[in-house]
């Protein structure tokens, strides 16, 4: 069947697309009837259900034309879906994330294994990932739903400032319980981290004329009195800079210099210590 007035040749999937030096033996008809010139040896070998059984059932069509598939989703969703078959990247078409998890439904209706082609470097791995800077959780949820965990450990590191609090019950049966637990848990592990690392306080230096270890308790109060507030307030997803641009005014109203050494050298391993706590699941 060729395609009539009001329809759409699919710019990615035209009729001269050569695949394997072969042409196209088929036409993928979406719902808005957008139409996508295929090749059916490419369908059965990444479908495992020949495409929902579609390919073994041609249906009735005119003599000398390619045999048509009418297939439920929009152009958008199919647009996907073939270039995911086909390994081919579909990122220049920006896809929604609607569109994206609708395609993922209907790979697994067509018998596409999830898993398999969104592996890491593949292209579908890789359309997910572009989206998770925008929607993080949405992301990480599909990620948990298909056991995508290289994608799901990579996302997470977009979530360190979410609020946990937010995820809904949809989100929360999306993502399963062992994702959700392991993001619950990375957000706890960072905090005790931080905990661990900020209310260790400045080591005393020896005794000089203008300092002994009474006045030295100045420094150490001063500490005390910002950490614990800060500690309270502290967020999983603060940075090692903003963490020393917190704690160096601490050392403005400590008039003895080797203090103030104490300090930055403190400071400098407070920062170290926190940019070598992990930022992503384990």
């Amino acid at each position: 069947m060729e395609p009539t007035a009001e329809a759409t040749i699919a710019a990615a999937f035209p009729p001269s697309l050569r695949i394997d030096e072969l042409l196209p033996d088929v036409i993928i008809v979406a719902s808005n009837n957008v139409y996508f010139y295929a090749h059916r040896h490419r369908i059965a070998n990444a479908s495992s259900n020949n495409l929902g059984g579609l390919l073994l059932d041609w249906g009735a069509y005119r003599r000398g034309f390619l045999p048509s598939l009418y297939l439920s989703e929009s152009g958008d969703v199919v647009n996907v879906v073939l270039h995911t078959m086909y390994g081919f990247s579909c990122t220049h078409f920006h896809p929604t994330l609607e569109t994206v998890e609708a395609a993922l439904d209907a790979l697994t209706k067509y018998g596409v294994c999830v898993q398999t082609y969104a592996a890491p470097y593949q292209p579908l791995h890789q359309l997910i990932l572009s989206l998770a800077p925008y929607r993080p959780i949405e992301t990480y949820a599909i990620a948990g739903q298909y056991q995508l965990e290289d994608l799901a450990v990579t996302i997470s590191g977009h979530l360190l400032s979410f609020d946990l609090s937010t995820i809904t019950d949809a989100l929360a049966t999306k993502m399963g319980p062992v994702y959700l637990k392991r993001l619950f848990l990375l957000h706890q592990a960072r905090l005790d981290a931080l905990k661990s690392i900020i209310l260790k306080p400045p080591e005393s230096h020896p005794t000089t004329p203008g300092c002994n270890p009474a006045q030295h308790g100045l420094l150490t109060r001063a500490w005390a009195l910002a950490t614990a507030q800060f500690v309270w307030d502290a967020t999983p997803s603060i940075s090692p800079n903003s963490l020393k641009a917190l704690l160096d005014p601490i050392g403005d109203k400590i008039a003895c210099e080797s203090c103030r050494l104490m300090l930055q050298q403190r400071i400098q391993e407070v920062v170290g210590s926190w940019s070598s706590v992990k930022v992503r699941l384990i």
